[in-house]
């Protein structure tokens, strides 16, 4: 007759044996010995589960969710195995049942804290921030202190607009984990927003120093040092975009160019980021071209004829196209870095672009100012629910007496010109704009442009049209700290927002000036 009571002190110190080895790391080991378990006694609940938590680690969440099945069949059931049976189900791709799971465990246990985290993670995940909001704060609740737990809240509390809350928080996880970069990254992003941009430049320069290798510290000094001034610095920082989380540097057959005499040679300035991007910064061509090269652009198709008109590009091509005779090529936002340029060297002679010469002309009504409307950007920019603005929040610029207004927006944000009842009262010439150049003649037939930060903002200044550009609180780099002006474009003048999602107060000045100078016009 078997000794039971013997095969039960091999288990247990098999058992033993394989939760040593976890402690140590010997993973492999670990496998070796639950298996052997298994292999003598199926129905051994505790090594089915530690054999299925390994498996998820592993990278099989398939083989572990069977061994979890097979130890919920024995018992007993817990939130502990119905959290594992999510983790698994998650990993598989099947979020449905995964969260049914994490259901049951928090039916079984409500302070359960694993489960409550990850569906705090789904609900943030899915954006449903106020969800997730309460569920943070009901695991902060219950004395926990996990990482995640606090700095995921601050995020959540930054997507909620509650700013004062979300520095809390990502202080709090700055204590929990004092080596990790991210709550002083954001932070600084906060700070950014208030105006207090020395403090953000201190957190971001601290988050480097913790984490000298991570693209998203630099990043963030980057664009902290630019909207400082200190635009020599930045821009070296500028330099860490291409190392960000899927934001590489695609690959070139040519040469990187560094800023030596070109003699003559073709260099490409590559294609990055946004149209309003490329329209910014083509005005270092003619500093490239000085180097005595023959300047390539690479653009949208639908830059291609007016980056055309800008002095010292010889010719423009689509992404991706093999240029004969190119020996090198630099990326178009690298320039500043390259050329060295400073606040007080930036070239901000305007024009440097003008309709071109085959562009059909735009007939406007005479009579009064004639103003165009920009108010939404593109819904893809990470910093678009910031810089768009409602269409109806400009509906009183229309009362305006002396004025007319017309609409050169396309894209997102016609679908609510064409629901206001009042859209008579905007004349549409978004219809006609089929690329920059018909833009750039609509924008040149204007007396005035009123924009959110997009691409007709850059443009308007790059051909010298007066632009009005509505800036968020925490504005972009480009137009500084507190300035009204622009040392990019002369003609330019900002309206900024001075609280978080606030527009009013800026579209009321908005409005007095534009009274203003339309009855000085009208009186001309």
């Amino acid at each position: 007759m078997p000794n039971m009571s013997a095969e039960r002190e091999i288990i247990d110190g098999l058992m033993q044996d394989a939760e040593a080895a976890l402690t140590r790391g010997a993973v492999d080991k670990a496998r070796t010995l639950y298996g052997g378990i298994l292999a003598n006694d199926p129905q051994n609940a505790a090594a089915l589960r530690q054999l299925g938590a390994i498996e998820v680690n592993g990278g099989d969440p398939a083989r572990a969710l069977d061994l979890f099945q097979a130890a919920r069949e024995i018992g007993p059931f817990d939130p502990d195995l119905c959290h594992a049976i999510a983790t698994a189900l998650r990993l598989m791709g099947r979020p449905g049942l995964a969260l049914s799971a994490l259901d049951a465990a928090l039916n079984m246990n409500p302070r359960h804290a694993p489960a409550l985290y990850d569906r705090a993670v789904d609900q943030q995940r899915r954006g449903k921030m106020e969800a997730a909001r309460q569920t943070y704060q009901q695991l902060a609740a219950l004395g926990t202190m996990h990482f995640g737990t606090w700095f995921n809240n601050g995020v959540v509390l930054f997507r909620l607009g509650n700013l004062v809350a979300a520095e809390r928080w990502f202080h709090a996880a700055a204590q929990i984990d004092p080596l990790s970069p991210l709550p002083m990254i954001n932070i600084a992003m906060i700070y950014r927003i208030w105006g207090f941009v020395k403090e953000a430049v201190a957190c971001l320069e601290h988050a480097v120093k913790l984490a000298p290798d991570n693209a998203e510290a630099h990043w963030n000094l980057a664009n902290a040092l630019l909207v400082s001034g200190d635009l020599s610095q930045g821009f070296r920082e500028y330099e860490w975009r291409f190392r960000r989380a899927g934001r590489g540097e695609r690959s070139w057959t040519l040469p990187r160019w560094t800023g030596e005499p070109l003699n003559g040679q073709t260099i490409v300035l590559g294609l990055e980021q946004g149209a309003g991007d490329a329209i910014h910064f083509i005005r270092f061509a003619p500093a490239v071209a000085a180097h005595g090269g023959r300047v390539v652009v690479e653009c949208q198709p639908a830059l291609r004829a007016l980056l055309a008109t800008a002095p010292g590009v010889a010719a423009t091509v689509d992404p991706g196209t093999a240029v004969s005779g190119a020996v090198c090529y630099a990326p178009l936002m690298s320039l500043p870095h390259l050329l060295g340029t400073t606040l007080e060297t930036i070239p901000s002679t305007v024009p440097y672009l003008s309709p071109p010469a085959n562009t059909p002309a735009i007939d406007l009504p005479s009579g009064g100012l004639r103003v165009g409307l920009v108010w939404r950007g593109n819904p893809q920019h990470e910093q678009d629910q910031w810089r768009s603005v409602p269409l109806d929040l400009l509906r009183p610029l229309l009362d305006v007496p002396g004025v007319s207004f017309f609409s050169l927006q396309v894209g997102e944000g016609k679908d609510e010109f064409a629901a206001a009842p009042w859209n008579a009262r905007l004349t549409d010439l978004a219809s006609g704009l089929k690329d920059f150049a018909a833009t750039a003649a609509a924008v040149s037939a204007l007396d005035l442009i009123i924009s959110v930060d997009t691409a007709v903002a850059h443009l308007a200044g790059a051909l010298g049209k007066p632009v009005w550009v509505l800036i968020p609180q925490g504005n972009d780099w480009r137009w500084l700290h507190g300035r009204g002006d622009s040392p990019w474009y002369p003609t330019l003048r900002l309206f900024r927002q001075r609280r978080q999602r606030n527009w009013k107060p800026a579209i009321t000045a908005m409005i007095a000036e534009l009274t203003a100078i339309a009855a000085a016009a009208k009186t001309a």
